[in-house]
């Protein structure tokens, strides 16, 4: 519903929520997806959780335009120095989505 209203700081918060609750609860994370979560909440990105198959997938953060390039900087600079390789980045960005074709 808050995705329907643009709603995205409410998007944003459940997306930090299903992501502790995705690697403590059900334990499908890893590090490195953590370590990125932890990167985007530090950087004051909008929300950010694992996606994909998990156990080392990959992170989707909702980031604002004013903070993608510092985000996207600090998350690779400090990703490479702990875990010794440079993470990959992809940019997409939202738009109307899927839906049925008449």
């Amino acid at each position: 519903e808050a995705l329907k209203q643009g709603d995205y700081e409410t998007v944003g918060k459940k997306m930090y929520e299903t992501h502790i609750g995705l690697s403590r609860k059900y334990e499908v994370s890893c590090p490195e997806l953590d370590f990125l979560n932890d990167v985007a909440r530090q950087c004051g990105v909008t929300g950010s959780r694992v996606m994909g198959g998990g156990f080392g997938g990959c992170t989707i953060n909702l980031v604002k335009d004013e903070l993608h390039d510092g985000f996207i900087k600090r998350a690779t600079e400090s990703y490479e120095q702990k875990f010794k390789t440079k993470p990959k980045v992809y940019d997409v960005i939202i738009k109307d989505g899927a839906r049925k074709l008449s």
